[in-house]
């Protein structure tokens, strides 16, 4: 299976290999509406061992994302002084790639700059390298802080009591403390010292592995039980556990006969942990896919399409005359705007339909079970909404905007995201050339 890094160096190879001097304007003004930063260079060597590159050519994005511009017919060590000693594991990299090494994906703190970063790099020609990257510190730095926060969890639960039984298997009773019972929200008294009350409480969908791994644990299959589950709230609300156990004592027959464990509330950190997850695919600002995870859900779309033999369109839309709007109204306005389009395509579109902000005013809308007829169809009606759409203002008249789409769908088993990208985003320049405010599909 490809990963998202995988795809985008695909890409970029792509465009790279193909380039033509009559193209460079469409092809920067292309590679500067992704969010990665892109920089292609020429690895310099000494004694037959990479020492230096020289830039080449980098994107809008790779000078917001480091900082660092008017870097290109420069080499690196006169753009960050001392990267050589500092980050010599990033030479060896680029250094075996740009040799024609297979292409890499990797993460690494780049000390010279104080940044985590995700990086993948291809060779497209002899010496030559061509390095994708997304600036992931802030990422790396909720990791450390997650991983923190569970180390002092840990410490905490250690100091507190815990959920405790002890399970004598052949009698089928079970002996519990309070806090067991607390952490569903019932009283000692209130415990029925039963297997089958614990059983009970497991969340339905979740009851089978549990016993399953208590039942391993039991027979000698496994050392130990341990397992996270979910178990039903006096309240109805759902708790989940850490389950811990081992087997205490067993008979001749090497069957276990008693059990002892404790459980754990984890709920918080679940909850965080899928926080996270949501945070990672989703655009801070609009609430629709990022363009990372806009892309792995139109790659599965794609293959069910393939699959099945479906009919598939994918959208892409800009704001019109964007920048005026910010440099009229304000980057706040602008960012409402923005929002608005998301709202107005979840409006517009089926649940199924994939929604996403591919950078900038850029979004893109993939629709499944959908040919070029109808696709169309939906991005005019898509388009008169956002047309006859008013956003209000606490002073002054409601900003009105509008937008141009284009639209492209599969038409062959070869087709891929990148041709329904490439084909979309050409009747959308074919829009605004038009006049904006308009829907074009591709070969109309």
């Amino acid at each position: 299976m490809t990963t998202p890094a995988d795809r985008a160096s695909t890409h970029a190879h792509f465009i790279l290999d193909t380039i033509q001097p009559e193209d460079r304007h469409a092809l920067d003004g292309l590679l500067d509406h992704l969010l990665n930063g892109v920089a292609y260079c020429r690895m310099e060597y000494r004694n037959g061992r990479p020492h230096d590159f020289r830039y080449l050519y980098t994107n809008t994005a790779f000078r917001t994302l480091t900082g660092l511009a008017d870097v290109v017919g420069r080499l690196v060590s006169e753009v960050i002084p001392g990267v050589q000693e500092s980050d010599a594991g990033l030479f060896e990299i680029y250094g075996r790639v740009a040799r024609g090494g297979d292409p890499e994906t990797f993460v690494t703190y780049l000390k010279a700059l104080n940044q985590w970063l995700s990086i993948s790099v291809y060779c497209p020609k002899p010496d030559h390298f061509v390095a994708l990257f997304d600036v992931i510190t802030e990422r790396k730095k909720a990791e450390i802080a997650l991983e923190e926060r569970a180390r002092q969890l840990r410490f905490v639960l250690e100091g507190s009591e815990l959920g405790f039984w002890d399970w004598d298997v052949v009698s089928g009773k079970v002996e519990r403390n309070p806090r067991w019972g607390q952490i569903l929200g019932y009283t000692f008294e209130e415990l029925q010292h039963t297997a089958q009350q614990w059983s009970d409480f497991v969340h339905p969908d979740d009851r089978e592995r549990a016993w399953a791994s208590v039942f391993d644990a039991l027979e000698g299959r496994t050392a130990a039980h341990k397992l996270e589950y979910r178990m039903l709230h006096k309240d109805g609300s759902i708790r989940w556990i850490l389950d811990q156990a081992k087997v205490m004592q067993r008979d001749e027959n090497g069957k276990g006969i008693r059990m002892c464990g404790t459980h754990t509330d984890i709920t918080e950190r679940k909850l965080l942990e899928e926080e996270l997850r949501r945070q990672a695919h989703i655009d801070y600002l609009t609430g629709v896919h990022n363009r990372r995870h806009f892309m792995e859900r139109a790659e599965q779309e794609l293959s069910r399409a393939h699959r099945y033999g479906s009919p598939l369109s994918m959208l892409m839309l800009d704001i019109d005359h964007f920048k005026q709007i910010n440099d009229r109204y304000g980057h706040k306005v602008g960012d409402i705007v923005l929002k608005a389009v998301a709202d107005l395509c979840h409006a517009t579109f089926r649940d199924v339909d994939i929604l996403g902000r591919l950078g900038g005013e850029e979004f893109a809308v993939l629709l499944p079970e959908t040919d070029q007829h109808f696709a169309v169809d939906a991005a005019e009606r898509l388009r008169e909404t956002i047309t006859n759409a008013r956003i209000p203002l606490a002073e002054g008249l409601p900003v009105t905007f509008s937008v141009s789409i284009g639209v492209s769908s599969l038409s062959s088993p070869d087709d891929n995201i990148d041709v329904l990208l490439s084909l979309a985003d050409k009747a959308l320049y074919a829009a605004k050339e038009s006049g904006r405010n308009r829907v074009c599909g591709a070969g109309g």
